[in-house]
């Protein structure tokens, strides 16, 4: 064989290679940023919705142009391309996603269409995303973990038409947590889910909560079962101050420590979600005013 012939079935071996190691246009992978500090656009060269530091874990969903379109934090936009390298499948906190489909999209125990399902998951709820595997979500929803393919998946704040059969309360939007503990991220998912719920005294199911009802009900289907009552809760668990507090940590108050009357579930940015009391539907509210002379303390059941 002469040198051009080489030359050549070199050149197209290499070609061949490019083709294999890089991701389709529309296939999901991860990627992280090599850059000190990129913007997070609403378009491509659009608004800034944020700033991602050097070494951010990113989703690409789409990357068939110089922009690139990515979730991250609980949230999609655009990104420079050039600015990503892409990394290998794992485990990375993405933030809260909700459901998009006619009807139901399935859970299934790996990230491939012939795997076992775990559950089906209907439009509007919201999970977990925990990670991206053979181009699939990773994600926790309802107490499962599985995977569920990217068409069906969305970031960003839910709107009122998401949240199905309950009633909507004026700030049902989605908080999200953006850290390194996936169970943290997990409790606030889970509990998002049921924004609206109305408040039932003595209530412990997605028909109707009281306070310590839904803390009890998100922590069984997360991280581990806890006491069913307010002051079980508080006594069961380790004390932290407000100043300490961690999203999925529990918030309580009451006249004192001996006399605990409420219960939630602390979100982060001092705010918490809870089942308030009767005539209202589990919203999320902030630890000021009477929520704060009357805090107790926190609770902590996840262990960093």
């Amino acid at each position: 064989m002469n040198i051009s012939k080489k030359l050549i079935q070199t050149a197209v071996s290499a070609a061949l290679a490019a083709s294999i190691l890089l991701p389709s246009a529309l296939a999901l992978y991860p990627a992280k940023v090599k850059a000190d500090a990129l913007y997070l656009r609403k378009s491509p060269g659009g608004e800034i919705i944020t700033t991602l530091k050097q070494g951010t874990t990113v989703a690409v969903i789409k990357n068939s142009d110089s922009w690139f379109k990515v979730a991250v934090g609980g949230k999609e936009g655009y990104v420079s391309g050039e600015f990503l390298a892409g990394t290998s499948n794992g485990d990375f906190l993405l933030g809260s996603g909700r459901v998009v489909c006619d009807t139901t999209v399935n859970l299934r125990e790996q990230p491939n269409m012939s795997a076992k399902v775990l559950t089906s998951m209907p439009n509007g709820a919201t999970v977990s995303a925990l990670g991206v595997y053979s181009g699939w979500y990773k994600v926790s929803y309802n107490g499962k973990t599985g995977y569920m393919h990217p068409d069906y998946l969305t970031f960003g704040a839910a709107s009122a038409a998401s949240i199905p059969n309950k009633a909507v309360s004026s700030n049902a939007a989605v908080v999200s947590y953006i850290g390194d503990n996936a169970q943290r991220g997990e409790v606030l998912a889970f509990a998002a889910q049921y924004l609206g719920t109305p408040y039932v005294y003595g209530g412990s199911t997605p028909s109707g909560f009281d306070c310590s009802g839904f803390t009890s009900y998100v922590f069984s289907n997360t991280v581990g079962t806890i006491p069913r009552v307010a002051q079980s809760q508080f006594d069961a668990t380790n004390r932290v101050s407000m100043d300490e507090l961690l999203p999925g940590d529990l918030v309580f108050f009451g006249s004192s420590a001996s006399s605990i009357s409420h219960v939630g579930i602390y979100v982060g940015d001092n705010q918490f979600i809870h089942s308030p009391h009767t005539g209202d539907v589990v919203k999320y509210d902030t630890l000021t005013g009477t929520y704060s002379s009357r805090f107790q303390g926190g609770g902590r059941v996840i262990t960093d």
